[in-house]
């Protein structure tokens, strides 16, 4: 079975540990000083080397004071490298998360090492453990034999009760610059005979977001998969992503409030095979370095920005400066909003384009904060407008025209046939103020209109949820009454039927009736 390459390619020295340099110096420091501690805390996101780190570490403290190319200090370094050591125990404290467990450490604390001068415990994702077992490790962890040390490992260092805290040294493990991970796969593709483009580096080490590990497993996944040949196209295909012209096209159309050109951006990403989730993710990420240059203190100098915004090329800086200049910090603020909300969104959606579009069209119809855009004056408000500046004196006052209402139905009640003819008046009429709210019927289906009641059939749960939102609604009943003039209300299901619907107008009932059945309510 072939290894995995971050298995293979796992550090074995703190020399070799990517973007760790102010723990590494540390670590080595005391144990070149022997000023040795009983009891640490690595705390950093996943795949920054704290588990390797804890490894090394443990291997040091026990080759302290031979020479590195001895062979009992090669004996050591292999067993524990593999795993062997019987003085280096590892716990993954998500599966070992009892008082019990943490009994039998303490049951085995006081022996002396088998073989080794130290007995490190390697507790992984220690924030797992249970109450009583980190009450029952705090005696161990303040006063532990000299002989052991305890490392524990943790990406959520907040569920670490304070009493555990005061008795470790806490180091924290840094996310890995991208240049730093774009240069570490670079050495590896050396090694392993991959051909990849430094394009294609450096998007793996973007999605990577700071894990190496991560980047390394998907190098390795993109090796397998295309021939020891790696280009951007591949890594955009494993991945679900966009290229960047669609991602600055959805940025353009922010800008000049076009929602035909992002809807036809997104449309033809999607028919290429992107991933909805993974372009809300790249604008988020886009816009996030917009919101960076906009409030650094000279945009204009893309080039030399800091590296809060590394992993863009000069290119890529100069672009963004650009764009920056023409968003207002409200709109950046309310864009990367919307696109997180919908990311979260499209965990539960069915369909995961829908909360894309709608984050769209949010930022480009009203974003938060700014004013709303000022709509073209009516047949009603110009000829206001012209009878207020005509000059006063006799003579009939201009006539104003008025917007034709819709037909009123026969007998002045609403029916599903007059509003199913005028259903796309209807939209467009709502679209003239409320374009959301507009875009949410879209995806909805006239089934009954009962009782004065509109019944609609949502396509899927943003339109039945958003729908319901005092704007939206009140957007959509507003129009309906004045279009036929009424007072008249709506409801959503998912394609659900109504049981307050009237069996004398539903045709389905009907018919029913018609065959000896029965309606129960």
């Amino acid at each position: 079975m072939a290894e995995a390459l971050y298995r293979k390619w796992r550090p074995k020295t703190f020399d070799e540990v990517v973007g760790q340099e102010h723990v590494t110096t540390t670590l080595k420091n005391q144990v070149a000083s022997g000023r040795i501690g009983h009891a640490y805390l690595f705390v950093g996101s996943r795949g920054c080397g704290k588990t390797t780190s804890a490894r090394i570490f443990a291997k040091e403290v026990n080759i302290a004071g031979l020479e590195p190319d001895s062979p009992r200090a090669k004996q050591i370094a292999e067993a524990i490298a593999e795993g062997r050591a019987l003085d280096v125990i590892e716990i993954d404290a998500a599966s070992h998360t009892g008082v019990d467990d943490i009994r039998e450490i303490r049951e085995r604390v006081g022996f002396q090492p088998s073989e080794l001068r130290y007995k490190v415990y390697i507790i992984d994702e220690a924030h797992m453990l249970s109450t009583a077992a980190f009450n029952a490790l705090l005696k161990t962890l303040e006063e532990p034999p000299p002989h052991v040390i305890f490392i524990l490992a943790t990406t959520d260092p907040q569920k670490i009760p304070a009493t555990v805290l005061s008795r470790c040294q806490r180091f924290n493990f840094r996310r890995v610059p991208i240049d730093k991970i774009v240069a570490r796969l670079r050495q590896l593709c050396e090694a392993e005979g991959i051909e990849a483009d430094d394009h294609a580096l450096r998007l793996i080490a973007r999605h990577a977001a700071g894990s190496l590990r991560d980047a390394v497993s998907l190098l390795d996944q993109l090796a397998s998969s295309s021939t020891m040949r790696i280009s951007a196209a591949d890594v955009r295909e494993a991945l679900g992503a966009t290229d960047a012209a669609t991602v600055r096209a959805l940025v353009d159309g922010l800008i000049a409030r076009d929602t035909g050109a992002g809807f036809d951006a997104i449309q033809n990403a999607l028919d290429q095979g992107a991933d909805a989730r993974q372009i809300a993710r790249q604008m988020v990420e886009r816009l996030r370095a917009l919101l960076q240059v906009k409030v650094s203190r000279a945009p204009q100098q893309a080039p030399a920005l800091t590296d809060s915004i590394d992993g863009w090329s000069e290119a890529e800086r100069i672009e963004l400066a650009a764009q920056a200049e023409k968003l207002s910090m409200a709109q950046l603020k309310h864009a990367v909003h919307a696109f997180s909300e919908a990311i979260n969104e499209m965990r539960s959606a069915t369909d995961a384009q829908l909360p894309l579009e709608m984050a769209y069209l949010d930022c480009v119809v009203e974003p938060e904060g700014m004013p709303a855009a000022v709509p073209p004056p009516t047949r009603v408000a110009q000829a206001g407008r012209a009878a207020s500046q005509a000059p006063a004196g006799p003579g009939p006052a201009p006539a104003t025209t008025q917007p034709a209402p819709a037909p009123a139905p026969p007998g002045g009640e609403l029916t599903y046939e007059a509003l199913k003819a005028q259903w796309q008046q209807f939209i467009r009429e709502v679209n003239a103020v409320n374009k959301p709210a507009a875009a949410l019927l879209r995806s909805c289906d006239l089934y009954a209109v009962a009782g004065g009641v509109v019944h609609l059939h949502a396509h899927h749960d943003i339109p039945l949820i958003r729908l319901q939102e005092p704007k939206n609604k009140t957007s959509v009943v507003a129009t309906l009454n004045r279009m036929f003039n009424g007072q008249y209300d709506i409801r959503i299901s998912l394609q659900q039927r109504q049981v307050d619907l009237d069996a004398e107008e539903d045709p389905v009932l009907k018919a029913a009736k018609r065959m000896g059945g029965m309606v129960r309510r």
